[in-house]
């Protein structure tokens, strides 16, 4: 079968994407693939559903341009959609007075990428969170929220349905190779042909270009586990540490869903197993340290282990790449290919800007 336009890979980025590409093509033929029986299985629904405000991010960067753009344009997607959206907002603590000028260059940080409404925490709101955490130091980002990432996948892909557009579960790529303009894209149940094929299949992305002779980057996997905490707790706004510097993560935090339910994590593990999503028996020995580190009051029969997410990172001529990777034509040369690498977070916040953005350079090849 031959489709004009093939978008492998069904989390959000994948889903909006392709809603991107309804609005701007409604009349050409498209589909979508994806290798699980459910979309936004993996890392689209394992993560903490947090809305990031762009506080952490380089100013040149893709993660700082996409986060802060995408923040705004899930509050209009929440309410076109009817997703549940919260903007609770985020306290970022030092907990310790070394802490304090990291916790400071951080604020500036944020302050230079044009993150909304930052302020220092008064002694009043030191003193309410100072119940639940250690604080030195703390200032308050009130652009920061959560979402449901099931809920939001779920409304997107029936907003698709509703439009007709083939969203094909259970059809694993793999294999992409190319033949004169057109593409080969061979699944687990058949083959099709296409012109214009976007790879947004997340921790597998890098693989599957190499098909097309695209070898310089490499996947790196982190994950991330997470405890739910079977006590009440603070939950008006979220919790984040100063964040440490290896890259890998932003410490262990609070996150809460709708119900108020609090869980701590991610914290940063190797994927020596490979890309699977099992939490060790041990994970709560392993994450209390990070916890007591910040917050007050919580024993370990308090916690739960709970889920885990993978954290799809990449190396690029073998140094790790710290920021998003979008690919077009003018990058690899490879006419009609357009790739989603290394999105990870803040990758939930900015999915829907990256749909934008992958949809407007492919514009610029169909017209």
């Amino acid at each position: 079968m031959h489709l004009p336009i093939i978008v492998g890979g069904g989390g959000l980025v994948g889903l909006l994407t392709m809603r991107e590409l309804h609005k701007l093509y409604p009349k050409k033929d498209k589909a979508l693939l994806e290798k699980g029986h459910y979309f936004g299985d993996l890392a689209s629904g394992r993560n903490s559903g947090v809305l990031h405000a762009g506080l952490y991010y380089p100013l040149d960067s893709l993660k700082r341009k996409y986060c802060l753009e995408g923040n705004l344009l899930w509050e209009s997607l929440a309410n076109e959609l009817g997703i549940s959206f919260k903007r609770c907002g985020k306290f970022l603590v030092a907990s310790s007075k070394e802490e304090v000028p990291a916790l400071v260059e951080l604020f500036d940080k944020a302050k230079a990428n044009g993150v909304q409404g930052l302020r220092w925490c008064s002694d009043t709101e030191k003193d309410e969170i100072s119940i639940y955490c250690f604080v030195e130091k703390a200032f308050f980002s009130p652009m920061s929220g959560i979402i449901s990432p099931s809920e939001a996948t779920t409304k997107i892909r029936d907003d698709l349905y509703k439009s007709d557009i083939p969203l094909m579960p259970d059809y694993s790529i793999e294999e992409v190779t190319k033949d004169g303009d057109k593409f080969i894209v061979r699944t687990s149940r058949e083959t099709f042909t296409c012109d214009i094929f976007v790879n947004a299949i997340g921790g597998f992305a890098p693989e599957l270009r190499k098909g097309l002779g695209l070898r310089d980057i490499e996947s790196f996997w982190v994950k991330g586990n997470y405890v739910k905490l079977n006590i009440p707790y603070y939950n008006k706004a979220l919790i984040y540490p100063v964040p440490p510097k290896d890259l890998l993560g932003l410490g262990v935090h609070t996150s809460f869903d709708m119900d108020g339910v609090i869980r701590f994590g991610p914290d940063t593990e190797d994927c020596e197993k490979g890309y699977e999503h099992s939490v060790s028996e041990d994970i709560i020995e392993k994450m209390y340290p990070s916890i007591s580190n910040l917050f007050k009051g919580i024993q370990k029969s308090d916690l739960k282990a709970d889920y885990c997410g993978i954290r799809s990172k990449i190396f690029l001529n073998g140094k790790l790449y710290p920021d998003f990777w979008l690919g077009d034509p003018t990058v690899h040369n490879v006419s009609g290919y357009y790739e989603f690498l290394g999105i990870e977070s803040p990758g939930l916040t900015a999915s829907p800007a990256l749909a934008k953005a992958m949809a407007e350079r492919i514009q610029l090849t169909l017209g």
